[in-house]
Formats: C-alpha cells, sequence, structure tokens
C-alpha cells in the first residue's frame, strides 16, 4: 500500500493537491495523512481543526475506500511537514501557477519543501484537473534521472497511459552542459543523445512491458523541451542532483525554472531513492 502525506492549508491550491492525490489513489491501494503545520503561537486551532475536517470529508467523497488521516502539527515549514513524510512514499503539496514573486532565500515554501524531501514529491497547480496525456518524464545523460524514470514509468502504468520520455542536448560550449566534445558534428552529438534516449526505454520495457513509451529528442535546453510539451501531459516527472543543502544546488536550474510557471503537476523525485 502506498502512504502518502498530503500538506493542507484549505487553500485551492491544497484542494487541487487532494484532488491529484485522489485520482492517484484510484489506481494503486492508498492511505493517505492529510498534514496542517500550524504556528504555535499564532494559529487559529479552531479554524486548523475545521480545514482538517473538510479535507477529510472531501478525500472520503471522492475515494471511499481509501483510507484517510488528519494530522495538526506545531511547527515551521517546510521542516514540519517533511519531518512528517518521513518514510512515505509520496509527498504531495498544492502550487499556485505563477506565483514567483518572492525568491528562494525569502521562503517561497514550495521549491523549499521539494529540496529537502527525501521522498518524491508533487506540486499540483491551482485548477489542476484529471487528462488522459502521457506522463512525461525528462531523462538526463547522468543517473540524476533514472529514479525518476522508474516513477513515471510506475504512475504510467498504473493509470494505463503512454510514457514519453523527453531528452534534450545542446552543442557544448565553454560553460554549457552536454557530452559534446570539440569536432564532433551535430550528427554524431545527436546519435549519442539517441542513445540515451534508447537506454531510457530499455530500463522501462524491462520492468514495465505494459507501458507504451514515446520519446522526444529536442535539440534545446531541458527546461524549454519540458515547458513544450507540458500541456500535453497528464504530470510532468523530474529528478534532481541533490548536490547540496540550499534548495537551488538541490533541484537544480531545471526544477527551479518549472515549479510555479507549469500548469501540469510536476514531481520531483530524489535521485538518491532506491527504485520499487
Amino acid at each position: 500500500m502506498e502512504r502518502v502525506v498530503l500538506g493542507h492549508d484549505g487553500s485551492p491550491a491544497a484542494e487541487a493537491a487532494l484532488e491529484w492525490a485522489a485520482e492517484r489513489a484510484r489506481s494503486r491501494r492508498t492511505e493517505i495523512e492529510v498534514v496542517l503545520v500550524t504556528n504555535m503561537f499564532l494559529s487559529d486551532r479552531q479554524e486548523a481543526d475545521r480545514i482538517l475536517d473538510g479535507a477529510a470529508r472531501r478525500w472520503h467523497a471522492l475515494v471511499p475506500d481509501a483510507p484517510a488521516d488528519v494530522t495538526r502539527l506545531d511547527g515551521l515549514m517546510p521542516a514540519a511537514l517533511t519531518d512528517a513524510a518521513r518514510g512515505a512514499d509520496l509527498l504531495v503539496l498544492g502550487v499556485h501557477p505563477g506565483f514567483r514573486t518572492r525568491t528562494m532565500l525569502t521562503g517561497w515554501v514550495p521549491p523549499r519543501v521539494a529540496a529537502q524531501s527525501r521522498i518524491p514529491t508533487a506540486l499540483v497547480p491551482t485548477g489542476w484537473s484529471a487528462t488522459d496525456d502521457p506522463v512525461t518524464v525528462g531523462v538526463d545523460d547522468d543517473d540524476s534521472s533514472s529514479a525518476a524514470l522508474l516513477f513515471a514509468a510506475a504512475a504510467a502504468s498504473a493509470r494505463r497511459v503512454p510514457l514519453r520520455v523527453v531528452h534534450s542536448w545542446l552543442m557544448r560550449t565553454s560553460g554549457s552542459r552536454g557530452t559534446a566534445e570539440p569536432g564532433r558534428s551535430p550528427r554524431d552529438v545527436a546519435a549519442a543523445h539517441e542513445r540515451v534516449l534508447e537506454a531510457a526505454v530499455a530500463r522501462v520495457r524491462e520492468l514495465h512491458p505494459d507501458v507504451a513509451v514515446v520519446t522526444e529528442l529536442v535539440r534545446d535546453n531541458p527546461t524549454s523541451a519540458l515547458t513544450r510539451v507540458a500541456d500535453r501531459s497528464s504530470d510532468v516527472v523530474i529528478g534532481t542532483h541533490g548536490r547540496g543543502v540550499v534548495a537551488g544546488a538541490f533541484l537544480g536550474s531545471i526544477g527551479l525554472d518549472l515549479i510555479g510557471t507549469l500548469h501540469r503537476p510536476i514531481c520531483v523525485v530524489p535521485h538518491t531513492r532506491p527504485p520499487v
């Protein structure tokens, strides 16, 4: 049974996150814990309990057979929420698209939660609605996206939708990413990156032979490549490098560029998570 922790504050974004988690629960056995983090000195506890009660009733209306618990925690975000999710399989919370007026250092919560979480974290935008579009996953040319690939494949298998595997590349210049070497032609570089895609597809077919896989090799930067296909995706899955404790270093520029800009759920999967 999959254990899900849902951060909930009664906002429209939190309601969208609850509905996304309920849709996911229809395709697998799930138990959910709805967590509301309050400030022990300033919170209105009666209002917090009312929000949690409403969330529990909404969950049971959507998936009556899936058990749900509610928890009110006194603490500070994001640490209280990520601590509550330790040992869970998935952390889910809502996000307001376009809300990037606060920088990472001043405390914009969704990226900070995803950065600190040791488990896959789904960020669901306000206004989300279910679709039968493919699950899209971005794969890199190192191992940072391997866990993301398997997470996305399992999601596509459970929901019986295709998996879209996207890989982008650019010719290497000083300071840019990629595996190209000086003197190699664009055709040779593209062929090398095509092999990255082929290896990803082979891995998926080994573990999930039932999943239909489509691939897209894009000559562009990763953020643009994933943004281009996001509106044709049910979810967008990305991996993390885990290089440091600062949110920007942990997620990388791709994650920071996508969170809060896409209108589809983004699932951030730490690369250190063992395959399940």
